[in-house]
């Protein structure tokens, strides 16, 4: 899959959470929400998704924070959906689904290891033509990242081969 940079052709962007320290978000999400801000004010016709659960070390959900934090940086409210019971890049898309549905394509924003995986996502389970976002990774913790990266795809490829082939 090529780097398809986001160029306002989709009507719906899909920020997909991570970790939150309390009720602030981490750097990797600061950076997803910071892309996505510049981007929905380049963009003034795209409504977005702020997708993410709550894990058990957060003070609150990921894309209630996506939220409120794109508000602060002076997106409309009314162009915001949030999504807050997800738990993964699939759940990201199968609980956003019913805002999105009916739309062949949607803009994801995410870190710039994750990009692939996701969109992949989106095209394997859910038929959609994506186009992304490149939030930068924190330098500290990239190689981190990279690494659980690798082994989520083997995961992906699992999972995907029980659901394409389920009886």
């Amino acid at each position: 899959m090529r780097r398809h940079q986001a160029d306002g052709t989709y009507r719906y962007v899909l920020i997909l959470g991570a970790k939150v320290n309390g009720t602030a978000p981490s750097r990797a999400l600061r950076n997803r929400i910071d892309v996505a801000a510049t981007y929905a004010h380049q963009y003034p016709h795209v409504k977005l998704i702020a997708s993410g659960g709550q894990g058990p070390d957060e003070g609150m959900a990921e894309g209630r924070v996506i939220a409120r934090e794109l508000i602060d940086r002076g997106v409309d409210p009314g162009r915001i959906h949030v999504e807050a019971d997800s738990t993964s890049t699939y759940e990201n898309f199968l609980f956003s689904r019913d805002v999105w549905a009916g739309e062949t394509g949607l803009t994801v924003v995410t870190n710039d290891f994750h990009v692939r995986r996701a969109r992949l996502v989106g095209r394997l389970y859910f038929g959609l033509g994506t186009d992304a976002l490149y939030a930068p990774t924190p330098a500290a913790a990239k190689a981190k990242y990279v690494i659980r990266e690798q082994l989520a795809y083997i995961k992906l490829l699992i999972n995907y081969m029980r659901w394409k082939w389920r009886p």
